[in-house]
């Protein structure tokens, strides 16, 4: 989705650092991209992710393991 002016609207995500696959969650932090696909390459790169699930409006858009 783009603005008439041509900047690209950023979706926010929250990146749920868990303590095992299908686990607690021990971390929670929000981040911004243009996509799913962007957040959980972000979250992918993140030293603080080695297992996370990636969720926009509630919803997990990708997953980290």
């Amino acid at each position: 989705m783009k603005l008439d002016s041509g900047v690209a609207f950023m979706k926010l995500y929250r990146v749920n650092k868990l303590a095992k696959r299908n686990g607690i969650v021990i971390k929670k932090k929000h981040i911004l991209a243009h996509s799913d696909h962007e957040a959980v390459k972000r979250a992918e790169d993140s030293e603080d992710c080695p297992i996370c699930d990636v969720l926009r409006d509630g919803k997990t858009v990708g997953q980290v393991l």
